[in-house]
């Protein structure tokens, strides 16, 4: 087993996402680091427009090529970087050692985490992006009308992060962006994060 460093994900959290890229990892062609940081927030962003209830519950930091995972950009960059063990996933991926920039699954899938809806919901991403690059994804995640624009914007720095004066900011995506204000939708995200964050409260 891996030792937990000092993270705010909590274990169930990370089984979820661990498995979420195990999933993945069988429908995905070239899994690399950015695919993996972009799918795990496509995947958030789903979650809560379609039903307002996140996925994960993890929060996404605005950056030049975010919407990031702070915790999982650090974890997958020093596993590749320093050729070690993922501190985070060690349990779950590991790098290609035919493709070092790739990740594989290092343990079958569990889906003690999903429902069946989380189950479609993962085909229907599956299907999107089984054939798109990196970069491609970037620019999904980047468009006219994306959720990172628009919290770049609420948050006034679009400008910054287009113009490359910063790389990254600690600034959240805002995903009650998604909703008309005070619509049901919006009113039960507010009420799924308040829930999440009196359980990490619990749990730390």
């Amino acid at each position: 087993m891996f030792a937990y460093y000092d993270t705010p994900f909590t274990k169930d959290q990370i089984a979820k996402i661990g498995n979420t890229i195990i999933y993945l990892s069988h429908k995905v062609q070239d899994l690399t680091k950015t695919k993996i940081l972009k799918l795990i927030f496509i995947v958030e962003e789903s979650a809560i427009k379609k039903s307002g209830k996140p996925f994960f519950g993890i929060d996404f930091q605005l950056w030049k090529f975010g919407p990031v995972a702070k915790d999982l950009y650090i974890d997958l960059t020093s596993s590749i970087t320093e050729g070690s063990s993922s501190s985070l996933l060690g349990d779950y991926i590991m790098r290609d050692p035919k493709m070092p920039e790739n990740f594989i699954a290092k343990a079958d899938f569990c889906d003690d985490e999903f429902s069946d809806n989380d189950l479609v919901l993962l085909d229907l991403i599956a299907d999107f992006s089984s054939d798109k690059t990196a970069n491609a994804l970037v620019r999904h995640t980047h468009g006219p009308n994306s959720l990172w624009r628009k919290s770049a914007i609420k948050y006034g720095v679009l400008e910054l992060l287009e113009k490359e004066l910063s790389n990254s900011t600690n600034y959240t995506v805002d995903f009650s962006l998604l909703f008309e204000e005070h619509s049901p939708l919006q009113e039960r995200y507010q009420e799924s994060k308040e829930n999440l964050e009196f359980v990490r409260h619990l749990k730390n």
